[in-house]
């Protein structure tokens, strides 16, 4: 068995790198070599994997994970392979991924004279496509660290911007504050105005049978 042992700092809180690595489905946008990664169950996954031209596939599954601290998993059939994902919260909600890779490097790549050295690359190669690929998603989603806004307060809702560009032209109200309906229109005057008119009415003709 070969074993590869890289870390990098990703600029994001630990459950957020932790998010990212118990989804297998997003490995193949950062891991290099994995060709597609299948979802079979909530902690396994189907990987193809291609390393220096040779094909091998299996069933990988998570063995272990804590949220926020760390990830491992390993293939449950095919070539020996497993990896455990470390992390550790550092200041301004950055996080220290440290990656120790396990593989029996001589049965995938027969042919590679180098096939440790090789191996180290493709894990660098690996958690500088994870840091990447993790900040980026954090940017889009809002959910930088203390030195970046979130979503919910930089980007308002259509319906906040309706009501503060309605505000401004005078066409709301204050809260609990119900607006004047002003005198109501001619011929709409409601039933005490009809009789307050009869009783004038009456008065008239009264008038004129007195003269």
């Amino acid at each position: 068995m070969s074993t590869a042992r890289e870390s990098i700092e990703v600029a994001v809180p630990a459950r957020v790198a932790y998010e990212q690595l118990t989804h297998f489905e997003n490995y193949p946008q950062f891991m290099s070599g994995v060709m597609s990664m299948a979802p079979i169950d909530g902690s396994t996954a189907h990987m193809v994997l291609d390393i220096g031209g040779n094909r091998t596939e299996f069933d990988a599954r998570i063995t272990e994970a804590r949220p926020g601290e760390f990830v491992c998993w390993e293939a449950t059939n095919g070539p020996q392979v497993s990896e455990a994902l470390r992390l550790e919260p550092m200041a301004d909600d950055k996080t220290r991924v440290t990656a120790e890779l396990q593989i029996d490097a001589r049965e995938l790549m027969p042919a590679e004279e180098h096939a440790v050295e090789v191996l180290n690359r493709r894990l660098r190669a690996d958690l500088k496509g994870f840091k990447r690929f993790c900040e980026n998603q954090a940017q889009q989603t809002g959910q930088t660290g203390q030195t970046g806004q979130t979503a919910t307060t930089t980007r308002r809702s259509a319906a906040s911007i309706a009501r503060d560009i309605a505000s401004a032209s005078g066409l709301t109200h204050a809260t609990n504050e119900r607006p004047n309906p002003g005198a109501p229109p001619t011929g709409n005057l409601g039933p005490m105005q009809h009789d307050q008119d009869r009783i004038m009415r009456a008065r008239r003709s009264q008038h004129h049978g007195d003269d």
